[in-house]
């Protein structure tokens, strides 16, 4: 075992290296080749793709259609030192992304430009590329450390070259490699089916709200009360005894003691503008406070602090505001408080149970009517009257208790389904992350006593350099006698 002086913290917790490892600089095994300051004006509609840090996506790839730029065909052999190849390992040397690293995959010819990196291996006995893949994958972190020492993050390849790096004997590497890409197969595999968990919940949520409002949530409910009050004595005594007529676009048949109604005849809509002098201190709820489709209420502020003028309406304490822009985004809350909103949005009063409204203005089923009055094309928005003829499926005042409390339980659930969903993946990368300083730290494969140690090879190709070096420097005074 060799003692450790470095402060390379992907290293053993021990302090030591592995058997037949070197801590050494970067620039031994390799140096960093920064791209060419191509000029805008050279730009072409086509011709060959320029490589930018734009351009370096997730998952270590390259995208070549984000955003493209072209530079004329002849530049591959007038600027061919920049051509990259397929397998290039490739980094971000600025901005927001320093330290970004990705993999050039590309089978078309492509050139690279200032503030991307290229890895150029010096001797190929020394380091196997993918192992450096993989290493500069895991060095990312610590060249963003490197990088944010100014205002603008920022990297030179000569920066870049003095990182110490861990160098097993190049078959260790090999197996380090195998064995680091079979695992993270399986982790791929689990990440797609983590990813996809989401969509399902959202598709769950929709079929809870819908189920609710086809009354099929309380069906066992209603077959163990079926003395409840029919929904049609309710809208009798909210409209003082005089039914209005039903609303013109009706959604399906529902089920017995329930009812069709238009919005206007179970909510009223309170326009009320006021002057914002004596409201300065008071909360500001704009749609953009509110979560689309959820109901949750954003982080907001002051009408002081947000610095508006236009008047606003006034709400009160148990309103739902709803959006009337962009209504396919179902963006409806109930508040608590008092406060003032965006004229882009409707204080709504319910005459019916306020939570069972609010939950049917932001189903699927209700945005799609709400999508299909909308108004302007540019800014779609739906107006007062438009908004007032929408139906709603009443159920009796005591069923619509019942239906909030299923849906309020199920909604809980799916929450604690996302947060696991979170956690899950969270620790995903964590375990990620753990594989590959393992695989740093020589913990992953065994060693095998057989391979040639990574300093003897390391030592006998920097002889083999320097006495290149001193033949060049006998050429060249040769040649100043002469």
């Amino acid at each position: 075992m060799v003692s450790m002086s470095s402060d390379f913290s992907i290293l053993s917790d021990n302090g030591d290296l592995p058997m037949g490892w070197v801590i050494t600089e970067l620039e031994n095994v390799c140096t960093v080749q920064g791209g060419y300051a191509f000029k805008s004006k050279d730009y072409t509609e086509k011709g060959i793709p320029l490589v930018r840090i734009s351009n370096l996506v997730e998952n270590n790839n390259v995208d070549l259609d984000s955003n493209p730029i072209f530079l004329p065909e002849n530049y591959l052999i007038s600027h061919s030192n920049y051509c990259l190849r397929v397998g290039d390992i490739l980094i971000a040397m600025s901005g927001a992304t320093t330290g970004k690293m990705a993999v050039f995959r590309c089978s078309s010819d492509a050139l690279l430009n200032q503030r991307v990196g290229r890895f150029i291996i010096k001797d190929k006995t020394l380091v196997d590329k993918p192992y450096l893949s993989k290493l500069i994958e895991n060095l990312s972190s610590k060249v963003a450390q490197k990088a944010y020492g100014g205002a603008q993050p920022n990297i030179s390849p000569s920066e870049i070259e003095r990182l110490l790096i861990p160098l097993p004997p190049l078959n260790e590497q090999r197996r380090i490699v195998e064995k680091v890409e079979a695992l993270m197969a399986r982790s791929r595999k689990a990440k797609e089916a983590l990813d996809a968990i989401p969509t399902l919940i959202e598709q769950f949520r929709q079929s809870v709200l819908a189920a609710a409002f086809r009354g099929d949530l309380t069906a066992d409910w209603r077959e163990q009360n079926p003395n409840i009050e029919p929904a049609s004595i309710l809208m009798e005594s909210l409209q003082t005894g005089i039914f209005r007529k039903p609303p013109d676009e009706i959604l399906g048949k529902l089920p017995e003691k329930w009812e069709w109604a238009r919005f206007a005849d179970v909510a009223n809509i309170k326009s009320n503008l006021v002057d914002l002098s004596e409201y300065q201190n008071y909360p500001h709820i704009a749609p953009n406070h509110i979560r689309s489709g959820t109901g949750e209420l954003l982080e907001y502020t002051t009408i002081a602090e947000d610095k508006v003028f236009s008047a606003k309406h006034l709400f009160k304490s148990g309103q739902i505001l709803y959006s009337k822009i962009r209504p396919y985004l179902a963006k409806a809350v109930i508040v608590n408080f008092e406060g003032l909103c965006s004229a882009d949005m409707y204080p709504i009063d319910s005459l019916i149970n306020t939570s069972y409204l609010h939950r049917w203005m932001i189903s699927s089923e209700f945005t799609e009517l709400a999508s299909g009055k909308q108004g302007r094309t540019v800014l779609p928005k739906i107006n007062q009257n438009a908004l007032n003829e929408l139906c709603v499926p009443v159920p009796p005042l005591e069923e619509q208790a019942k239906i909030v409390e299923y849906v309020e339980n199920a909604l809980t659930y799916i929450h604690q389904l996302m947060e696991t969903n979170f956690q899950v993946t969270t620790n995903l990368e964590l375990l990620n992350q753990s594989i590959l300083s393992k695989a740093f730290r020589g913990e992953l494969v065994e060693q095998d006593p057989t391979d040639e140690p990574a300093s003897v090879l390391l030592e006998r190709i920097q002889k083999e350099r320097e006495k290149e070096k001193a033949k060049v420097k006998q050429t060249g005074a040769k040649k100043l006698k002469k």
